[in-house]
């Protein structure tokens, strides 16, 4: 909240952007993706109820300057995390086909929102945050997959112009292959 000169109350509106996750995000990323372990849970989903994801796969992630947060007001309030190159997850599609051929794309992985901040519509920024950032980068060709009965991400998929093309398999633990529905943007310049 802030006053105006004439003495009126106004409440900001919040500062919303995305950016590379620091060592210091940690603990944040963790409980995010945790409470959305549990609310696949309740939905009666089996995705992400392994160890997967889990602290190593976050790690990793950063490692390879691969995990981004969305942060509302100072607080991580998304992870998502997202590389260009080729993904050996889309390598094998199957019930479809790519629109193009090739490795050059940019794959968008483990998108997560905050217990805190569900049903703000986040999401949707979240992702159109990651694409103009790799569009910017050079990416016209983005990939994404979920479980097929991940609803709300179903939805913040195709409501950002994504396609389905097909299912793709991986692997959540040492010995968990699951089906996800994979899908695909390009974008024309």
């Amino acid at each position: 909240m802030y006053t105006t000169d004439c003495g009126m109350q106004i409440k900001s509106m919040p500062v919303v952007y995305m950016r590379r996750a620091k060592a210091r995000d940690m603990a944040s990323i963790v409980e995010i993706l945790q409470g959305a372990k549990n609310y696949l849970k309740e939905q009666g989903l089996d995705q992400w109820q392994g160890e997967y994801p889990n602290i190593d796969t976050v790690q990793k992630d950063m490692d390879h300057h691969q995990a981004f947060v969305l942060v509302v007001d100072d607080q991580v309030a998304g992870y998502a995390a997202a590389f260009e190159g080729e993904d050996p997850l889309y390598t094998a599609l199957e019930d479809g086909n790519w629109l193009v051929d090739g490795h050059d794309y940019a794959s968008l992985h483990r998108v997560a929102m905050s217990d805190k901040y569900r049903g703000q519509r986040l999401a949707p920024r979240f992702m159109t945050a990651l694409i103009s950032y790799f569009y910017a980068q050079g990416a016209r060709d983005f990939r994404i997959d979920t479980h097929p009965g991940n609803l709300p991400m179903q939805k913040v998929i195709t409501n950002n112009g994504f396609e389905k093309r097909g299912t793709v398999h991986m692997q959540e633990g040492t010995n968990i292959s699951t089906a996800r529905w994979a899908y695909q943007l390009l974008i024309q310049d």
